[in-house]
C-alpha cells in the first residue's frame, strides 16, 4: 500500500493548529494510507497541549526552539510515507488536495509535485492572488533560464527517495527552504505542476511573508537568504556542468535593485534611495523589461508608498 506523509512544522501558532490538522484528517485517499508528523519547535503557547488531544493520529516531535528549517528537518527525517507532503501549521489543506498530489506522482519522471495555494487573511477569508501560467512540468532547463515561478511550502510535496538526496535544509535558509528543496528536485527529475488551488496559505502579522516589502527589516533579512540560497544554488549548477541564462542574471540583478532603492526609500532617506537608483542605470540592460523596471522603481525613490500602493493594484488578478 502505498503511504503519504504530512510532515508540518509549528511554533506558537496554537491558534490555527487544529484547523490545520483536521484539514489533513478530512482528506479522502483511495488505498493511500496518510501519516502526520508534527514538529513543535519550541512552543509556548497551548500547541502541545492540542497536539496531546490528536494522539495516536498525529505523531508529535517536541524540541527546543531551532529554527524552521531544523524542525523540518526533523520532520523529514522522521517520516516514512512514500510521498511527502510539507504543511506550514498556519495553512490549510482542501479537499481533494491528497489525491491529486498521489495521482501527479503516477508519472515516474516527476519527482515533486506543486499546486496553487489561495492567500488569505488570518480568518481564512481569500485575497486577491495572482497565479502563473504554470506549464505542465518544470525541467532543469526551465530554472537555469528562470522560467520557474514556485509555490510556498504548504503546496509542497516530494517523493521520499529524492528527498533524502535534498536534505538536510541548510540552518542560514530562513525564508528559502521551500525554493531549496524544490529547486534542487529540478536535478534529479521534474516537477510536476497541478493549477487548481488545493491549499489556503495565511498571511497575517505573524508570519514572514506578510508585509515583505513594507518592512525594512525584512528587506534586509531577504538579501542575506537569497545571498546564502543563491551560493547552493550556483553550486548545483556548477557541478550539473551548468550556468543560468543571461535573462535570468538580468531578472534577479533588477529584482535587487529595485529592493535596495525601495529598502532606502523605507528608511526616510530619500538621497541614498536616488543615489541607488542611479547606479543601477550604469549597468542597466537595454530591454524594454530593464526599461519598464527603472521608470518604476524611480517611482519608489520620490514615494515608497504609492509605489506599494500601485505594486498591489498591479500584481492583483
Amino acid at each position: 500500500m502505498m503511504t503519504v506523509s504530512v510532515v508540518i512544522d509549528n511554533h506558537n501558532y496554537g491558534r490555527f493548529l487544529r484547523e490545520t490538522l483536521d484539514s489533513v484528517l478530512a482528506q479522502v485517499l483511495d488505498s493511500v494510507a496518510v501519516e502526520i508528523v508534527v514538529v513543535d519547535d519550541g512552543s509556548t503557547d497551548d500547541s502541545r497541549e492540542i497536539l496531546s488531544t490528536y494522539a495516536p493520529r498525529v505523531k508529535s516531535l517536541l524540541q527546543a526552539r531551532q529554527g524552521q528549517a531544523t524542525a523540518f528537518n526533523a520532520g523529514l527525517a522522521a517520516a516514512s510515507g512514500d510521498i511527502v507532503c510539507l504543511l506550514d501549521s498556519d495553512d490549510v489543506f482542501l479537499p481533494g488536495k491528497l489525491q491529486a498530489v498521489v495521482s501527479a506522482f503516477k508519472d515516474p519522471t516527476v519527482v515533486a509535485v506543486q499546486h496553487f495555494l489561495h492567500d488569505t487573511d488570518a480568518h481564512l477569508v481569500p485575497l486577491p492572488r495572482r497565479f502563473p501560467a504554470w506549464p505542465a512540468r518544470y525541467t532543469l532547463d526551465d530554472y537555469a533560464a528562470g522560467r520557474t515561478e514556485f509555490t510556498a511550502t504548504s503546496g509542497l510535496a516530494f517523493r521520499r527517495e529524492v528527498l533524502l538526496k535534498l536534505l538536510p535544509i541548510p540552518k542560514d535558509l530562513f525564508y528559502y527552504l521551500d525554493d531549496f528543496l524544490t529547486a534542487h528536485a529540478l536535478f534529479f527529475g521534474e516537477v510536476a505542476n497541478i493549477p487548481e488551488v488545493l491549499g489556503l496559505h495565511r498571511m497575517h502579522g505573524a508570519n514572514w511573508c506578510a508585509g515583505g516589502l513594507e518592512n525594512p527589516a525584512k528587506i534586509e533579512r531577504d538579501f542575506v537568504d537569497r545571498a546564502n540560497y543563491a551560493a547552493h544554488r550556483d553550486r548545483w549548477l556548477a557541478e550539473a556542468g551548468r550556468s543560468r541564462s543571461p535573462e535570468a542574471v538580468e531578472a534577479e540583478a533588477l529584482e535587487l535593485w529595485r529592493r535596495r532603492v525601495l529598502l532606502e526609500s523605507l528608511r526616510a532617506r530619500p538621497l541614498e534611495a536616488a543615489r541607488a537608483w542611479t547606479e543601477g542605470l550604469k549597468t542597466l540592460p537595454g530591454t524594454r523589461h530593464a526599461r519598464f523596471r527603472a521608470a518604476t522603481t524611480a517611482l519608489a525613490v520620490l514615494s515608497p508608498t504609492l509605489y506599494l500602493a500601485l505594486y498591489d493594484l498591479y500584481s492583483r488578478p
